[in-house]
């Protein structure tokens, strides 16, 4: 039986007491919080959507001097040296914007340093050289004959080779 001083238990507070738990009550700031993902497979995700915003850079700047080249110099786009000079002078901007994003934002290494730099760019020309010789392999092994079917073989070999670059970038470059 109750005593006269205390109340009831009504059944409505029980409801609300089990839906507001006392470590939801607690001040935001108090509140320690749990990240969703290791903190691994965000470095990785970030990776990515550098690498992912690189490549349309990449794609953007060859558009952007191969027309030029077309336009003021008069120069074949389909040319084997001017396509290989722009597609070098776009890997040289691209990956120095990625170097400064991954320093930033991946790996939190800010400000970067000249010896990173370097090394940035080294494993980003090896896991290139890498890149593309696996998908000359592919394309010697497997004789494809559609645009489609080498555009699928080189995905594959740039995210093998953005893999490795990865590999180099959290092992040797920003280690800690």
């Amino acid at each position: 039986m109750a005593s006269p001083t205390s109340f009831p238990r009504l059944p409505i507070v029980s409801f609300f007491g089990t839906l507001i738990s006392v470590s939801q009550v607690t001040h935001p700031k108090s509140r320690t919080r749990t990240p969703t993902l290791p903190k691994e497979i965000r470095r990785i995700l970030r990776f990515g959507i550098v690498g992912g915003a690189g490549t349309l850079l990449n794609a953007l700047l060859m558009w952007g001097l191969l027309s030029l080249a077309n336009t003021f110099l008069g120069l074949d786009p389909g040319g084997h040296r001017l396509a290989t000079a722009a597609a070098f002078v776009a890997w040289i901007v691209c990956c120095g914007t990625n170097f400064l994003l991954n320093a930033a934002w991946t790996f939190r290494a800010w400000p970067p340093s000249w010896g990173q730099a370097k090394n940035y760019y080294l494993s980003a020309a090896l896991a290139f050289l890498f890149q593309i010789f696996l998908l000359n392999l592919l394309l010697f092994l497997l004789e494809t004959d559609r645009p489609i079917e080498t555009a699928v073989l080189n995905a594959v070999a740039v995210a093998t080779g953005s893999l490795l670059n990865y590999l180099f970038a959290s092992l040797w470059v920003f280690r800690r």
